[in-house]
């Protein structure tokens, strides 16, 4: 027992058989559930993994790749949107050497603020990265176990640029970019937005109100590296793009399992949790850039704008497939995510589970800033908005893929792929 808690001792046979209990009540695929015996385990949480449907999607993946656990501590810290380390997403293109890391994103307010998308990874603490076979040195200076400075070496067009960084404890700005651009045919407004946690919900209305203000006639939101969180987030978003073409309307519905009550539909969310006026564009239309970190809650948006005859364009990758969410269950230090309902839109559609495929397929481009209108993404958005047509793919891939030899020691981030009900 945790001590200032209202913990009380139990033993490990006590927590597996609640895991059970609680997968069999609310999880979405419950009669799937293979029959696996908790002896065979040796913590609950290793059991609770095993606790899942093997059914595959059409593609042939596994339907359910959204089942896990994490402290609470992680919990707390990650749905507040607080992080630790250095803030920096790298986009894998190899693995194993001759590895090939580049920066995609970084939180400018953190430790890795100072570097800059596009800038390849060449060593971490004197350890060559590309072929290096020290994968220990590689490991703790990428994800360090304790405080402690680590030295980078980047090549940066063509210059190697050397950083020392120390991993911190940091707050992070999932609205970071608004802009408002000039084209032959109007003004297009620009939104990057990474994360649905509860802050997100100022930054986005403070967003909206400057896009209104400089006369936005159009909108592309970047959406390429937002894997989810809370579902009322995306539903207020959905809003400030639709606004009165939503008035009325069903945004979602979320179905459960045959053992618990259903929910009335929920219609679009035109005020904040603070019960004010959501701002909103009033658009028939709007272009969403996406990739292969493009999930959950983010997909929420593409579905239930699509569910009441919004035109959205998808520009980028096909997303991760996650028409699931759940309600973060907490037990003995731990909180455990099991998918409990699918999301269908107002026309009753939920079978993305293979993602939602672009309108155009372009990769992910690093030589360019998030939000530059000739970075490709957002290029081919205002190409297509105008002419309907695909530029031919071009680009870097940046994709998710394992880490492979060099061994991912970071915890899975509970704000990603991520739905929470309202």
């Amino acid at each position: 027992p945790r001590s200032g808690t209202s913990d009380l001792q139990g033993t490990m046979a006590n927590e597996k058989a609640y895991l059970r209990s609680f997968t069999d009540e609310t999880y979405l695929w419950y009669k799937d559930i293979p029959n696996v015996d908790p002896l065979n385990y040796a913590d609950p949480q290793k059991y609770f993994l095993a606790l899942k449907t093997p059914a595959k999607t059409a593609s042939g993946k596994d339907l359910d790749r959204f089942h896990w656990s994490v402290t609470e501590e992680e919990f707390n810290q990650q749905t507040s949107g607080i992080e630790e380390g250095y803030a920096i997403s790298w986009a894998r293109a190899a693995s194993s050497p001759p590895r090939n890391w580049v920066v995609s994103n970084t939180e400018p307010s953190g430790p890795g603020g100072l570097l800059q998308r596009g800038d390849k990874l060449i060593s971490v603490d004197g350890e060559d990265f590309i072929n290096g076979a020290n994968v220990n040195v590689i490991n703790e200076g990428l994800f360090p176990t304790k405080i402690a400075p680590h030295t980078f070496e980047l090549m940066r067009a063509g210059q190697l640029v050397k950083y020392t960084l120390t991993p911190a404890l940091i707050s992070t700005t999932p609205v970071r970019y608004t802009k408002v651009v000039n084209t032959p045919t109007g003004r297009v407004g620009y939104v990057y937005f990474d994360d649905h946690i509860a802050k997100s919900e100022d930054m986005l209305i403070k967003a909206f109100k400057e896009l209104i203000a400089q006369g936005a006639q159009d909108l592309v939101v970047d959406l390429r590296y937002n894997g989810g969180g809370l579902l009322y987030i995306s539903n207020e978003l959905a809003y400030m793009i639709g606004g009165s073409n939503t008035d009325g309307k069903t945004y979602n519905r979320l179905v459960y399992n045959d053992k618990l009550a259903q929910r009335s539909p929920t219609p679009f969310y035109n005020t904040s949790t603070k019960d004010e006026a959501l701002p909103t564009l009033n658009l028939k239309r709007v272009t969403i850039l996406v990739g292969t970190g493009t999930a959950s809650a983010s997909e929420a948006i593409i579905n239930g704008l699509r569910g009441v005859d919004i035109d959205v364009t998808l520009i980028g990758n096909t997303t991760v497939g996650k028409p699931y969410g759940f309600s973060p269950q907490a037990n003995c230090g731990h909180v455990y995510y099991t998918v409990q309902f699918k999301n269908e839109n107002a026309k009753g559609f939920s079978d993305f589970a293979d993602g939602f495929r672009p309108t155009c397929e372009v990769n992910d481009d690093f030589t360019k800033a998030l939000g530059d209108p000739a970075e490709k993404r957002f290029a081919a958005a205002l190409e297509y908005r105008n002419t309907k047509t695909c530029p031919a793919p071009t680009g870097v891939t940046g994709s998710l893929k394992s880490v492979g030899e060099i061994e991912y020691k970071v915890t899975p981030n509970p704000s990603k792929f991520l739905m929470i009900p309202n």
